[in-house]
């Protein structure tokens, strides 16, 4: 990192202040620092006083790197996460936007750090955590018997329960231990009979949540039946098959309405769902079947179209 600035400062001066402000907070968190220190750089990098909300608390220090009583800027919200202002009356410094967002990134993983309940989650959840430290985090929990593990996005609203955000090749995911599930959805779950099964309940509700869609905004891992082992083998490298490439070639209007026929008693009962006619639809699963290249609402067809229509929402 000091290697990079050396060359940044000769080159562009203003990367290379940005590279030091990064490598100062990153420092700061390897080391272990408290809030108040990080608080304390944002002041000291910036030249005027710096202020932060962190879990309701509210810190200033002064350019100086004395403690001061902060003024929170008006309009400021109640979220969460950590948040960092500086006060500088005469307009925003060149790298004032650089200092505030490294200083929230370092408070964020401060707190984290310090939070026993999201350390304690991650770790029953993580299959790679040795049994002695998983056994402990779950005794933090008060983890017992079975447990009911949810999966939803970050942004969804949560109930306040044991829970943490992973980052995933799917993205962020928000998982959370216990029976609260959040009401907006989509939200994917899954069981896990003890302890050892946690790991193996978590990656099954996140598949679940993948799976999740208007019509069924909480899927439940259990409700997929034989349908989870096929889930759990899917590679988004592997090729597709020609069955979901069938599925690819339909329009939205045509997966929706396909949807609603497989998931109804009779294409007469699909029909009333859609407010279509039932002769309407009658033809339209005609030429479904000449698509696909099997009938879709047949015993074995049905089988593919459910497996084929799967692999594509996990895609």
């Amino acid at each position: 990192m000091q290697e990079l600035a050396g060359r940044l400062k000769v080159l562009d001066p203003a990367a290379s202040e940005s590279v030091k402000i990064i490598g100062y907070f990153d420092s700061l968190v390897a080391g272990g620092a408290g809030v108040e220190s990080v608080v304390r750089a944002a002041a000291i990098l910036s030249g005027v006083p710096a202020g932060a909300r962190v879990r309701g608390r509210l810190i200033g220090v002064d350019a100086d790197g004395a403690r001061t009583a902060p003024r929170e800027p008006e309009g400021a919200d109640a979220a969460d996460a950590p948040r960092v202002w500086l006060e500088r009356p005469d307009g925003a410094g060149i790298n004032d936007a650089m200092i505030v967002d490294r200083a929230q990134v370092a408070l964020s993983i401060i707190v984290a750090r310090a939070d026993p309940t999201m350390s304690a989650v991650e770790r029953v959840i993580d299959a790679t955590t040795s049994r002695v430290d998983r056994e402990a985090a779950a005794h933090r929990l008060r983890l017992s018997g079975a447990v009911r593990v949810v999966a939803a996005p970050p942004t969804s609203h949560h109930a306040l329960t044991a829970s943490t955000v992973l980052a995933t090749n799917e993205g962020a995911v928000w998982i959370g231990l216990g029976d609260v599930v959040p009401p907006d959805g989509p939200v994917g779950t899954s069981v896990a009979s003890d302890l050892d099964d946690l790991p193996r309940a978590c990656a099954d509700a996140r598949l679940a949540l993948r799976l999740a869609d208007d019509r069924h905004r909480v899927m439940d891992a259990a409700d997929l039946g034989v349908l989870i082992v096929l889930a759990r083998s899917f590679e988004a490298s592997a090729p597709r098959h020609p069955d979901v490439e069938a599925l690819d070639a339909l329009d939205a209007r045509a997966l929706e309405a396909l949807d609603v026929v497989i998931d109804s008693e009779s294409i007469r009962a699909a029909a009333t769902r859609l407010s279509m006619h039932h002769s309407s639809l009658q033809s339209r699963h005609e030429t479904w079947t000449r698509q696909l290249g099997y009938d879709p609402l047949s015993p074995r067809g049905r089988a593919r179209f459910l497996a084929a229509r799967m692999l594509q929402r996990l895609s």
